[in-house]
């Protein structure tokens, strides 16, 4: 690269370095060393993993220094946001390092994606690279809709044409400038048809690099609009056009009159952003038509609407003061003169009615089965979309059809599919002439369900199996007032399985089958209400819909919101909706609108809650109560018993933190499995309602989830479950969490148990043995104990006096099969207090340690000493404090780097002699560590640790260790080598010599 090209960049850095350091307190200046500041950049990635705005600034500070690595945040963005500049500069970084073997289809797509950013820089990187591929000429779309090109210095310009539509188009030609030894033209009789179509340019009659330019693409419109009491307001924007003019127009929605036309928002002059921003908007009533403001269109100069359009955004006011009226003339005065509204009040959703059933049409209670019409709107996805009609028309019954609506798709593949299914039998295509949304599309699909006909709705990201209309249609008719069924995904809100929260991966059509097949062996006939179906596949009564009409397009627009709404008028209506519980169907969620699925949500539940007052509550208590749990429950054991298939289980009781127990519970429940049997890890967790008793959470060590195996602590049902899994013993590693008293009933089982000594917990409140100066106690007699505890409480969160503690922890200890310890130091500890046998057994295989050496090094370097993990204050963090900021006062040749975080990063950090990475994965550790080029490592643990992971990594990464002399770290330095133990209580002084030079003092 040049020197210009070198310039551009790094300006670039240090400009967006500046912006970031408005937002982010921890970021140093941008006038220092960009190396230090890449430091604190990826230290702030691990605090904030999902901010793209830090992820940008480390790939530019990265290509600023000359790092090769920064592709790799510009490749992610590039792949998971809409962020040109990440593009852009990760063409620059292609060419800062040679790496032309990626550019091509790179430079190809951001041509005829992305509107030109930084256009002379541009034009020069567009003109290397397309020399480099040995391209004589490429094309670009200017931000405002131009067309420019770039030829090759040389080569004949009076072949250049351009092509849409079918219709050809001779280019005239204006010169901008040479850039790259190529020449840049701009066409000047180039006018960008509001249709945004393709856009072929040709040069000598070939498409040129970048043709066909994607001006739908470019040009794509963000949106979202909503009502409020000021006026229309909402964002929007163009991603993939930083420096677009940002029209809206306001159209109303029958007529297309013309309310509105503007420029909103300024136009952007920094486009140095890892997303453009949204552009906020508001558009008053009074520059629309006040309050004679009709239900309206919202979209871009393209006519491309925004999300939430249309919508009647005084529909609310209207229906107030008709309501109003309402009650005006129900409670009038003397001399009322008052308008009779034309519709009644609605139920609140809280008092909805129980009609009786005679109230019902004589027809609901006729046991005759309707037909059945699946409605299915299409817009995106078009791998699910196909699977979904494909699977429909496959179990399609001879009494079952589809209505399929085409919402205008932009999807040619899509297009092409649903032509070729719509010739076959019991299949109708219905074709959208504009995209209109999700509610519009089922509502023109429920209009042609006959009357006599039944309907589904189905969304097209759907996976139906086997028999689904049948399960559906049997919850239907188990009764004569249920007006809609639901079924049972890993996707639907109240109806998922196995979390119920929804967050479940999407599942395999085997998987579907399955699951469908166990719920039919099951033949659960039970009904269970719930407040609302839901439309990604909700089965409606027919004599429902017709009474209750279709969805509500003028108010839920591109959907979320729509199915409650029908739900709650039909419970009005008197009837109820359930869960069916025969069949489940699988659901790819969110493929056509999932950014927008936030602002949708949050608006159209706002308007949920004006037409049904009390929705919310009506369903919050029905997921407090939440009456599908003990079917989930019970669908997870059969699933865990047809796994388990006569293997023996092993239970391991442990707590419901972090750290090392946990650590070393899934290390034992990986060994568990490769002995041939199944672990059940078993925590505690809290009640489920505020006069409940805690519970249990077992969650098998298999592949699958089964998060619904939860069961009071109260009572014989864990061992209930224990017996009937086949369990061969468990493994007690802690109380802590549970308490001791559930414990030690646990204990009593009858099953046969090993204890873990983790800590010190069984024996000492506070686990650590640490007192009140935050250093090791020293082990006092029982009295000072009492007193410790009554002045700092108990870390384990159990209330159980301390006699009683130790006197059940005993009891626990001596009826244990085996009490097993890491080393003799903690042995030692726990006899001191609990008179029992204690097994020694190591935590980790033992790391060969004899190479691992304090290496001299010259006076005047500066080392660097390595800590890794959390450290909080048992850690060793007040210790480490003091012994900065004696090294920053002093100026000793000393750095220290965490590869992890402390209780307190700031004070640290604010040393100047302190690096942290910040949290990290289990598969960073390596590099993490290897990045810091330190020379020894540090333990300053101050309590007696009974193993410590961190301390195998040290030796696994070769560095010794300076550790204090107490706990396992010590007695395992002193068995095996490999680091250095010193006194507890040293002067920060006298521990900052030790720590420059360890090597002296193992020697004398």
């Amino acid at each position: 690269m040049n020197g210009d090209m070198d310039d551009f960049i790094e300006g670039s850095a240090r400009r967006y370095i500046l912006s970031l350091s408005s937002r982010y307190d921890e970021l140093l200046p941008p006038s220092q060393d960009l190396a230090l500041v890449l430091g604190r950049l990826e230290y702030l990635q691990r605090a904030h993993p999902s901010a793209r705005d830090i992820m940008l600034g480390i790939g530019l500070c990265r290509l600023a220094i000359g790092e090769p690595r920064a592709s790799e945040p510009l490749e992610y963005l590039s792949l998971h946001a809409t962020s040109p500049i990440a593009r852009f500069f990760l063409l620059l970084t292609r060419l800062r390092f040679g790496a032309h073997d990626r550019t091509f289809g790179e430079l190809r797509a951001f041509l005829r994606e992305v509107a030109v950013v930084y256009e002379h820089v541009a034009f020069v990187v567009f003109s290397i690279l397309s020399g480099a591929h040995r391209c004589g000429g490429w094309c670009a779309m200017q931000p405002d809709g131009r067309i420019v090109i770039g030829l090759e210095d040389g080569t004949d310009n009076d072949d250049i044409r351009w092509r849409h539509d079918d219709t050809e188009y001779q280019a005239e030609l204006r010169l901008v400038g040479g850039f790259g030894g190529f020449s840049v033209y701009e066409i000047t009789n180039f006018e960008l048809p509001s249709h945004l179509p393709a856009i072929h340019v040709l040069h000598n009659g070939r498409d040129m690099l970048g043709s066909a330019l994607e001006s739908r693409t470019i040009w794509r419109c963000e949106g979202f609009v909503e009502g409020s009491s000021e006026g229309l307001t909402g964002w929007f924007r163009h991603p993939n056009n930083l420096a677009s003019v940002d029209h809206v127009w306001v159209r109303a929605a029958d007529g297309d009159t013309l309310l509105f036309d503007g420029v909103l928002g300024d136009v952007a002059t920094d486009f140095l952003v890892a997303e453009k921003e949204r552009t906020a908007f508001l558009i008053p009533w009074g520059d629309l038509a006040g309050v004679e403001t009709p239900c309206v269109r919202v979209m871009d100069r393209f006519q491309q609407e925004f999300y939430g359009s249309p919508l009647d955004p005084l529909a609310g006011a209207r229906y107030a003061r008709a309501q109003a009226q309402w009650v005006a003339r129900t409670f009038p005065t003397a001399y009322s003169k008052v308008t009779s509204p034309e519709f009644n009040q609605p139920f609140p959703a809280l008092y909805t009615p129980q009609f009786a059933q005679q109230g019902l049409p004589a027809v609901c209670r006729e046991a005759r089965r309707n037909r059945v019409a699946v409605i299915i709107p299409v817009y995106k996805g078009y791998e699910v979309t196909k699977e979904c009609i494909e699977l429909a028309l496959q179990w399609r019954g001879p009494d079952e059809r589809l209505v399929v609506i085409n919402d205008f798709s932009p999807d040619p593949r899509i297009v092409d599919f649903l032509e070729t299914v719509a010739g076959q039998e019991g299949i109708t295509v219905l074709c959208n002439a504009r995209n209109r949304g999700f509610t519009y599309s089922a509502n023109r699909g429920l209009r042609e369900v006959g009357g006599d006909e039944d309907a589904i709705l189905l969304n097209s990201d759907t996976i139906p199996p086997p028999g689904w209309i049948g399960k559906l249609r049997d919850a239907i008719y188990r009764a004569p007032d249920i007006g809609t069924a639901t079924p049972l995904s890993n996707a639907a809100t109240i109806f998922s399985y196995p979390r119920n929260d929804g967050n479940n991966p999407i599942p395999s059509y085997d998987e579907v089958v399955e699951l469908s097949s166990m719920l039919e062996e099951i033949g659960n006939a039970e009904i269970v209400e719930v407040p609302t179906g839901h439309g990604f596949c909700m089965y409606i009564r027919a004599e429902c819909l017709h009474q209750t009409g279709v969805l509500r397009e003028d108010v839920f627009a591109q959907g979320y919101g729509e199915e409650n709404d029908f739900s709650r008028r039909a419970a009005s209506l008197g009837w109820r909706h359930v869960v069916c519980l025969g069949t489940y169907v699988g659901h790819a969620e969110g493929q056509s609108f999932s950014a927008f699925k936030g602002d949708l949500i949050r608006r159209n539940l706002g308007l949920l809650n004006g037409l049904h007052p009390g929705y919310d509550r009506l369903v919050n208590e029905w997921q407090k109560r939440d009456p599908l749990h003990r079917f989930r429950r019970e669908l997870d054991v059969r699933r865990l018993s047809q796994a388990v298939a006569g293997r023996h289980t092993v239970a391991l009781m442990t707590h419901d933190r972090e750290g090392g127990v946990h650590r070393f519970v899934q290390e034992r429940a990986l060994a568990i499995v490769e002995d041939g049997r199944i672990p059940l890890i078993i925590s505690p967790c809290p009640a489920d309602a505020p006069d409940g008793y805690p519970r249990w959470e077992v969650v098998p060590y298999l592949a699958d989830d089964y998060p619904n195996i939860i069961l009071s602590r109260r009572g014989p049902d864990l061992r209930e479950l224990l017996l009937s899994l086949n369990c061969e013993k468990m493994e007690i590693h802690s109380y802590i969490g549970a308490g001791i008293k559930d414990i030690h009933w646990v204990s009593l089982f009858g099953l046969a148990y090993d204890v873990y000594l983790h800590d010190y917990s069984w024996f000492c409140p506070q686990i650590t043995l640490v007192s009140h100066n935050n250093l090791y106690c020293g082990e006092p007699e029982a009295s000072a104990c009492e007193t410790c505890v009554m002045d700092r409480g108990r870390a384990t969160s159990d209330d159980t006096a301390l006699s009683l503690l130790r006197e059940l922890s005993t009891d626990i200890l001596r009826r244990a099969r085996a009490v097993i310890a890491s080393c003799e130091d903690v042995a030692t500890r726990y006899r001191r207090h609990i008179d029992v046998a204690i097994v020694l057994e190591q935590w980790e295989a033992p790391v060969t340690t004899q190479d691992i050496i304090f290496r001299p090094r010259h006076p005047t370097d500066i080392r660097r000493v390595l800590l890794i993990g959390a450290i909080g204050i048992e850690k060793g963090y007040d210790i480490l404090l003091r012994l900065a900021r004696y090294v920053a006062s002093t100026g000793l040749p000393l750095r220290f780097s965490i590869v992890g975080f402390t209780c307190d990063d700031s004070r640290l950090l604010e040393t100047g002699v302190v690096d942290i990475t910040g949290r990290y994965a289990e598969n960073e550790l390596t590099s993490l560590i290897q990045m810091q080029h330190c020379d020894w490592g540090f333990l300053p643990a101050v309590w007696p640790e009974t193993w410590s992971y961190v301390l195998t990594e040290f030796w696994r990464h070769k560095f010794p260790v300076v550790t204090f002399d107490i706990g396992a770290p010590a007695e395992r330095i002193r068995m095996a080598g490999g680091g250095l133990v010193i006194p507890l209580h040293l002067p920060v002084a006298s521990l900052a010599n030790i720590l420059l030079n360890p090597a002296h003092f193992i020697q004398s």
